[in-house]
């Protein structure tokens, strides 16, 4: 099982970050909870829609690794489909850290079937849902509640979002509410069917039924001191739904495309994909539609498979790509790989844009986007924009990315000052690899530890009890081991590399195998 892939589940950050060569006390998996304490997560905020973005809280490793070998012999713990079959569209998969691959494409096919049969679809979802789940109401199955409420500070209201046992926990509620809302439609004689993805319900009805379900989803969720967001409401016919729904086939007709227009003289060969890119984003919908389909694209087995030698590279497939990587900063986890080392293409060219994109993102709130641009900034190997951006870097509360700029180096002994005077444990993340990196304060290594990496709720008290020393010594121990050890919580940017390589191709065997899968149905 890899860790990380639990600890930061589905956002692309995981690749970044590596728990699973941390040093782990020996005795981790029967780990005494009293030795455990409250502990506050660092934020990374990761954009949404337009100006808005969501945070993932990413809590203490001590206390999530405790919390996972805890929990994971509960039910469907590796599973979560199989909590709700009928209903849930989520599948998880925790060898690649992500949602099944090809399980949007089937759930899709699966609503158009319904939309044939049923007047429209509605849409809704719950308000705020992982930030208002009360602990109190998940049925932890003999379980110790305070291994997961531990992580956020002891909140019993509210799950900190990024991690799998938050998602695993929020599934379970979220199975109670699918029974009830299955149980109203029946005993009303309503005929609808339904299915959700996280706190996002799908039902299908006609539409003289339409202000009953409503009213079913708003009596449920009061039930479980929720509500309905009622600002998204969406309500989708057939032909509306199909219009929306087409990215799947856009880049299928691209590859389709380029196909046809590849030869084997090289001469001959353009970069049209990436024209047809740029041409097909303008007849999606919105920017979300059109971010799903670039990233996926760039995915695909056609893409990394490609051998982009045997093109040669316009003046225009400079600036469309240059394009393409401002629209959705993810895709140059995909592809920077690639064109960084085609012979035909001047890196050169893509200097200014990464120079001024870079301090262009560093003022923004979106921490992953700061994080894709250095990724393919040192895989382009344009390192004086780095040291450049050095002081909007430590503005930008950016955690993961202030510990490359330690771990490179970049940072000067004023900016390390600086950084000395964030005691508070929320920095716990960036202030474990300033100690790393820092001659002085290793050499003083365990008050380091004590004043910027002991959880507050285990910090040494005048007329200590011997459970805080206990609790002290759980934490200074695991720091500390670690530390002599020079385990980074970050990976080699080549590490990166690989990793993501990996999650590709575990992805692409994971599409082909259901794809195999389909056809043996037919």
């Amino acid at each position: 099982m890899k860790l990380n892939n639990l600890f930061n589940f589905k956002n692309p950050v995981k690749n970044f970050i590596d728990i699973d060569k941390i040093k782990l006390p020996d005795n981790v998996s029967s780990f005494d909870l009293k030795k455990l304490c409250w502990v506050e997560a660092f934020t990374f905020r990761v954009k949404k829609q337009d100006d808005t973005y969501r945070t993932l809280k990413m809590p203490n490793i001590l206390n999530f690794v405790c919390a996972y070998e805890h929990f994971k012999d509960m039910p469907n713990f590796n599973s979560i489909q199989s909590m709700d079959s009928l209903h849930k569209r989520l599948s998880a998969n925790i060898e690649t850290g992500d949602f099944v691959s090809g399980e949007y494409n089937r759930q899709l096919e699966e609503d158009f079937e319904r939309l044939c049969t049923y007047d429209n679809l509605i849409r809704m979802d719950i308000k705020e849902y992982y930030g208002r789940v009360y602990t109190h109401k998940i049925d932890f199955q003999g379980h110790e509640e305070r291994f997961l409420s531990n992580m956020n500070l002891g909140a019993t209201n509210g799950l900190i979002m990024g991690n799998y046992l938050s998602l695993y926990f929020a599934e379970i509620i979220l199975t109670s509410i699918s029974n009830d809302i299955e149980k109203e439609i029946m005993d009303l004689g309503i005929n609808c069917e339904f299915s959700y993805f996280s706190d996002d319900f799908y039902f299908f009805c006609n539409k003289n039924d339409n202000e009953k379900i409503v009213k079913i989803f708003d009596k449920v969720l009061e039930k479980y001191e929720l509500e309905r967001n009622d600002t998204k409401k969406e309500i989708w016919t057939y032909e509306a739904f199909n219009n929306y729904n087409i990215v799947a086939r856009y880049w299928k007709k691209l590859i389709a495309h380029c196909n046809v227009r590849f030869n084997e003289e090289r001469d001959n060969n353009k970069l049209y994909f990436i024209n047809q890119i740029v041409y097909r984003m303008s007849s999606l919908e919105n920017d979300r539609l059109k971010k799903v389909f670039i990233n996926n694209f760039f995915k695909t087995k056609y893409f990394r498979e490609l051998d982009l030698d045997k093109y040669q590279v316009k003046n225009y497939d400079y600036h469309q790509l240059c394009f393409i990587l401002k629209f959705s900063p993810e895709v140059m986890l995909y592809n920077a790989d690639k064109f960084s080392t085609m012979s035909g293409f001047d890196n050169r060219r893509l200097h200014k844009f990464f120079k001024v994109r870079y301090r262009e993102v560093l003022q923004q709130p979106f921490n992953e986007e700061q994080l894709y641009f250095y990724y393919a900034i040192k895989v382009f190997n344009f390192t004086d924009i780095l040291t450049e951006a050095k002081d909007a870097v430590l503005k930008t509360n950016n955690q993961i990315l202030i510990s490359y700029y330690l771990k490179d180096g970049i940072f000067g002994s004023e900016d390390v000052d600086t950084l000395k005077e964030n005691y508070d444990e929320k920095y716990w993340f960036q202030n474990y690899h300033l100690i790393l990196y820092s001659p002085d304060m290793l050499a003083d290594l365990e008050n380091s530890i004590d004043k910027y990496l002991i959880p507050k709720y285990a910090k040494a008290q005048a007329n200590d009890s011997p459970s805080r020393r206990d609790k002290r010594k759980s934490y200074m121990d695991f720091y500390k081991e670690n530390i002599e050890l020079r385990n980074s919580i970050i990976r080699d940017i080549s590490d990166v590399r690989t990793e993501i390589e990996d999650y590709l191709r575990l992805r692409i065997e994971e599409s082909e195998a259901a794809f195999e899968a389909e056809e043996e149905d037919d």
